[in-house]
């Protein structure tokens, strides 16, 4: 069991490691020295960086299709086996991406709460959101490399461990239809993160320094480990829909970091384009029953080839976007 588990890893050579790694570490480094200063981020280079990080996530899957055309892997997932070329590791990967793009979203919104609560979206100090995001989205990178490889592991020790996954799934869409159409705020300055931090060091209640740390830990600092704590849950919620679809730890973990990596950017525009996109949750919800379904029937041997997945999902995704801007938010009517 543990050897088929351990099996897709194995396929995984130092090539791919470096093709990986090296473009990534770059790109990453690149952004981090050009927004160093921590200035306001604009909505023009919001957009101009995320059409960055989509090319550099376009250009590795030309490695993807390279490596696994001219190495083709057979590999087993509990009782079934795929042989993956080219073509069907390209639609894997962008299936991965664009799941994890769009699973963000609703992180996305959460952080702007936290960062509302901390009262850093006013004019003054907005400036701040752009530090805080960037270390807490690098942390995210390496709460994702963590579950999405035990969520390759375990769904490869056994398929019923599937179905297990499909009831995370549909939990998370229970709980996403509990709170739609509901505008609470929580007040992330009372989290349990931030109540457990402050019992263990001492804090200062000013952010002037621009500091995390200043005489004690700042609310700059409080901020962004609630943000990774949260982050924690929303990997979490995450790992099951990317394996469903996926499964290959390679195409797992490569798409779903470049897709992390551009979080930041996504942020801002996301911010500013949230009134406009009232029919995305809704699209992701369906998105993720059909995940569910997915998992239930892998885990009985069916399962759908790869090219038919991400047609599913960026189907439901267009849609979601289209509605969004062709229809006016029925809530809105209600109002008026």
């Amino acid at each position: 069991m543990i050897e088929d588990s351990l099996s897709p890893f194995k396929a995984i050579s130092m090539l791919d490691v470096l093709a990986f790694l090296v473009p990534f570490i770059v790109a990453v480094s690149i952004d981090l020295f050009t927004h160093k200063k921590g200035q306001k981020i604009t909505m023009g280079n919001a957009l101009k960086w995320s059409l960055i990080w989509v090319a550099c996530a376009a250009a590795f899957a030309g490695y993807v299709w390279w490596s696994f055309e001219n190495n083709p892997r057979t590999e087993k997932f509990g009782d079934m086996w795929r042989t993956l070329d080219g073509s069907g590791a390209v639609s894997l990967y962008a299936t991965g991406y664009i799941l994890e793009k769009a699973l963000a979203l609703d992180n996305l919104f959460a952080f702007y709460l936290i960062f509302k609560s901390f009262g850093l979206t006013s004019e003054k100090n907005q400036h701040f959101q752009h530090r805080i995001l960037y270390w807490g989205i690098l942390g995210a990178i390496v709460f994702r490399m963590f579950f999405l490889g035990l969520g390759a592991f375990m769904a490869n020790a056994s398929p019923y461990v599937l179905i297990g996954f499909a009831l995370v799934v549909l939990w998370t869409v229970f709980k996403m239809w509990q709170s739609a159409g509901h505008t609470v705020e929580i007040d992330y300055t009372n989290h349990w993160s931030v109540r457990f931090m402050r019992k263990l060091t001492p804090t200062n209640p000013s952010i002037e320094s621009g500091h995390f740390f200043s005489h004690g830990v700042t609310p700059l600092f409080l901020c962004l480990f609630c943000i990774e704590m949260c982050d924690v849950v929303f990997a979490f919620d995450s790992m099951p829909v990317i394996v469903a679809v996926v499964r290959d730890p390679y195409l797992m973990i490569t798409s779903s970091l470049w897709a992390a990596a551009g979080l930041r950017s996504l942020y801002f525009l996301l911010v500013a384009a949230q009134s406009r996109l009232w029919a995305l949750d809704k699209a992701i919800m369906i998105l993720l029953i059909f995940v569910a379904l997915k998992l239930i029937g892998s885990a009985f041997g069916y399962h759908l080839d790869p090219a038919i997945s991400v047609s599913v999902v960026a189907f439901i995704l267009t849609a979601g976007v289209i509605m969004s801007l062709a229809v006016p938010d029925p809530k809105e009517l209600n109002d008026a």
